[in-house]
């Protein structure tokens, strides 16, 4: 199966957190940039320009701009996910603490696979401690990072700035498709996303992809859950301007070359 959208390799000039020679941190002449850093250094086209103009900003205002995270495929999630769930079984014990295994465990939230923006190529973690902000107290860096990212388009997931914070370090980029979000919510957002790149994992059929697209395009369908109905071949037929038993014609044969057309349809 093909897919709408493609991924791409992001700006050489982003820097990863991760040091030449192994481990993190150290001086940015010694660090990888995220481009090198395999499928992790890939994101959709208008993440990537986005990322690309973050960098830039927060650059320009003196602070040190790091990536840790950004693509991961189903399979990395997955691996995450696992380490996730033996921390939360083990009733999520502090690291460092007797109970908390530093090699099998990790205390921070991962969606399932398929459900992560991670997935999707729209979501970054930054290393907050590199920041530096000249002039800026400890304690507000992620203050003046959030003031650079959302006019960019970069949401926070965590509701107030606050470094302490599980996920402070995390931010999302909607770009085309904040409708979606607004209308379905977080996890049905991030399912899409994953969903136009290949990455979805469970879940993922012509149905479910093609339901995306036309979410994308502003179509009230419901949930995206790759079953054919009623109103996903009445919005078809409208997306396309093609007959009631076209669309259906279309779904039957699961035709893949309808994508390009919808995803050509302006985001709503």
């Amino acid at each position: 199966m093909t897919t709408p959208l493609t991924l791409v390799r992001v700006d050489a000039s982003i820097l990863s957190s991760y040091g030449r020679s192994g481990g993190t941190g150290g001086q940015r002449a010694n660090l990888r940039p995220l481009a090198q850093l395999g499928h992790a250094g890939f994101a959709t086209p208008d993440t990537a320009s986005a990322l690309l103009a973050l960098n830039d900003v927060v650059l320009a205002a003196g602070g040190d701009f790091r990536v840790t995270e950004l693509h991961r495929d189903v399979a990395t999630q997955q691996k995450a996910r696992i380490r996730y769930d033996r921390w939360v079984a083990a009733g999520k014990p502090a690291p460092g603490s007797p109970g908390f295994d530093s090699a099998t465990m990790k205390p921070a939230f991962v969606a399932v696979p398929g459900r992560s923006m991670h997935n999707a190529g729209r979501a970054i973690d930054v290393d907050l401690s590199a920041l530096r902000f000249p002039g800026v107290p400890a304690d507000r860096q992620l203050d003046r990072l959030w003031d650079l990212a959302r006019p960019l388009g970069w949401a926070p997931v965590i509701r107030a700035p606050d470094e302490r914070a599980s996920e402070a370090w995390h931010l999302d980029y909607w770009g085309e498709l904040k409708g979606v979000l607004a209308r379905l919510g977080y996890a049905q957002a991030a399912f899409a996303g994953a969903l136009l790149v290949g990455h979805a994992g469970n879940g993922t059929s012509w149905a479910s992809i093609t339901q995306t697209l036309l979410a994308r395009a502003g179509y009230d369908l419901g949930e995206i859950d790759g079953l054919w109905g009623e109103r996903s071949r009445l919005a078809l037929s409208t997306a396309l301007d093609v007959s009631s038993n076209d669309a259906v014609s279309l779904a039957l044969r699961s035709d893949e070359t309808i994508w390009p057309r919808l995803l050509a349809l302006t985001p709503g």
